[in-house]
């Protein structure tokens, strides 16, 4: 190949003037960018995005004017089947564990990889922190010293503003994935009882955790645990799994966590049912159907605790990941990923990076893109 491969990134955040040069971040990061980005300099022609948040439309018309081989994105970049079946591109990075905003062709021959094994340990912990600060109701709290309720005539005494702490609970995992297990690493000295559910039954892990509690239907989850945490991605079967059915077999009183996506839980649903009384359960949510939340869905949570005041609630803006090196950490990935794309030249050379687990099980089977590339090469 006489010319370089053309890589098009969807934002600056990507670069070492963005989250390159952010002091929240260790040195050895940011000096490990800025050395990736020099490397893929001498590799790729490249070109970013003026900006952080493209619009669809956007995205559209800059890869028509640059023509790219290779996109690199992140969750808050659309990518539509249209823009890609009309372009050469032949593969996608995501600087992301999930990749449902990455909308494939029929064809689904674009290679696509993500950054797992990177983030679970700040989504266990913020997970962690969500259940604490639920079941110890510090967010209510907090609002009532805040404005000014706590007054010298509301004397301490031995009842008020009773809570519970997490040993008495039973935790139920709904996908006992990187996340899932990193959860159950973190809890299970404390000596809960943890049930989970995944696709399959996880043998070798139940090994070093003997306590720990499969359940072949997701049922027995909802009805039999007092904290749900839901830790499965977001794909075609999944989508809104968390139903009414799922949600009505729950205890009163008990803990919805969502720090995954916001289409595998049928907010509607939930909504309706705290409107109407059908279910009385606290939430903590970390990611929405609709993001940012949509205000006529934030006026419905915000009249449910004005009516319910009892009920708890935490509502938070997409952020369980958001640890400074945990971000760092998938900048690199994603960006040693191109790098390692752009060099490749055989089916081989993709097994070393991080695939998505579809197209790594038909890596050597389906007739991808990148095959013209490897033979111009």
């Amino acid at each position: 190949m006489n010319s370089k491969p053309k890589v098009y990134f969807t934002s600056n955040v990507f670069s070492t003037k963005e989250l390159g040069s952010n002091d929240k971040i260790s040195e050895i990061y940011r000096k490990t960018i800025e050395n990736l980005w020099l490397e893929l300099e001498q590799k790729a022609e490249f070109k970013l995005f003026n900006g952080r948040f493209p619009s669809e439309e956007q995205i559209k018309k800059e890869i028509e004017l640059f023509n790219p081989d290779i996109l690199g994105c992140h969750l808050s970049h659309p990518i539509s089947s249209e823009i890609l079946k009309n372009s050469k591109i032949f593969a996608i990075s995501s600087s992301t564990a999930g990749y449902n905003h990455i909308q494939r062709t029929d064809e689904d021959n674009i290679i696509i990889t993500n950054t797992p094994g990177v983030l679970q340990e700040t989504v266990a912990d913020y997970t962690i922190a969500l259940i604490m600060a639920n079941l110890r109701n510090l967010i209510d709290l907090h609002n009532y010293l805040w404005n000014e309720k706590w007054t010298p005539d509301d004397k301490w005494d031995l009842d008020n503003s009773l809570s519970s702490v997490i040993t008495d609970k039973t935790l139920g995992i709904v996908g006992l994935g990187e996340i899932g297990k990193q959860v159950v690493r973190r809890l299970y000295p404390w000596g809960i009882k943890i049930l989970y559910n995944d696709h399959k039954q996880m043998k070798q892990f139940e090994k070093d955790y003997p306590l720990l509690e499969f359940k072949e239907k997701v049922e027995e989850i909802f009805r039999d645990s007092d904290i749900i945490s839901l830790h499965f991605p977001l794909n075609k079967k999944t989508e809104n799994l968390v139903n009414r059915d799922l949600l009505k077999l729950m205890k009163e009183g008990s803990l919805l966590i969502n720090t995954a996506r916001g289409g595998i839980l049928e907010l509607d649903s939930l909504l309706n049912m705290l409107e109407n009384k059908e279910i009385q359960i606290n939430i903590a949510l970390d990611v929405f159907p609709i993001e940012p939340i949509d205000s006529k869905t934030l006026l419905r949570l915000k009249n449910i605790k004005r009516q319910q005041p009892d009920l708890r609630m935490i509502l938070m803006p997409h952020n369980a990941s958001a640890d400074a090196n945990t971000r760092a950490k998938m900048n690199i990935l994603f960006l040693k990923d191109i790098i390692k794309i752009v060099e490749s030249s055989s089916v081989e050379d993709l097994e070393k990076i991080h695939i998505i687990p579809e197209h790594k099980k038909q890596i050597k089977e389906r007739k991808w893109r990148i095959y013209n590339y490897w033979d111009k090469k």
